[in-house]
C-alpha cells in the first residue's frame, strides 16, 4: 500500500482494489468521480493543489465523503492529519495481519464503528 491508495478523502482504495485500478489518484478513476454530480472532495483538493484533506485547514468540511455521518473517513483524515500518512498506512497495514477488516462486500467492516474516536482507537492500538 502506498500514498496513492489513499483517496483524497480518507478512503482506502488499496484495500477495496489491491491493484490500483480504482483510485481517485490514478487514471482509471473511481465511480464517484463519474457519477453525475462528481466528487466534491477530488474537485476541492485537485483546486487547492494538495495530496488529501488531511492537508486542508477547513476539513472536515461537513460535505460529500466528510458529512457527519461519515465517520470512518473523518476519523481516517483526522489520523492522517495527526499522525502522517505513513503511520497511517502502518496501521492499517498492522491492523490487517491481525486480522481487523477494512471492508468486506455488502458487510460492514470492523472500521464501520459508532463514532470517530472509537475508529481511532482502533486505527491506533499497539
Amino acid at each position: 500500500m502506498n500514498e496513492n491508495s489513499i483517496a483524497y478523502c480518507g478512503l482506502v482504495c488499496g484495500f477495496c482494489c489491491p491493484d490500483g485500478k480504482c483510485s481517485c489518484k490514478s487514471e482509471n478513476n473511481c465511480g464517484k468521480r463519474l457519477c453525475p454530480e462528481g466528487c466534491y472532495q477530488y474537485n476541492c483538493c485537485t483546486s487547492k493543489g494538495i495530496k488529501g484533506c488531511w492537508e486542508c485547514s477547513d476539513s472536515p468540511c461537513d460535505k460529500d465523503m466528510l458529512a457527519p455521518g461519515k465517520i470512518k473517513m473523518r476519523a481516517f483524515v483526522q489520523c492522517i492529519k495527526e499522525d502522517g500518512i505513513q503511520k497511517f498506512i502502518g496501521y492499517l497495514e498492522q491492523n490487517e495481519k491481525d486480522g481487523i477488516v477494512y471492508h468486506k462486500s455488502g458487510v460492514m467492516g470492523d472500521y464501520d464503528l459508532s463514532n470517530e474516536n472509537e475508529v481511532l482507537n482502533l486505527l491506533r492500538r499497539t
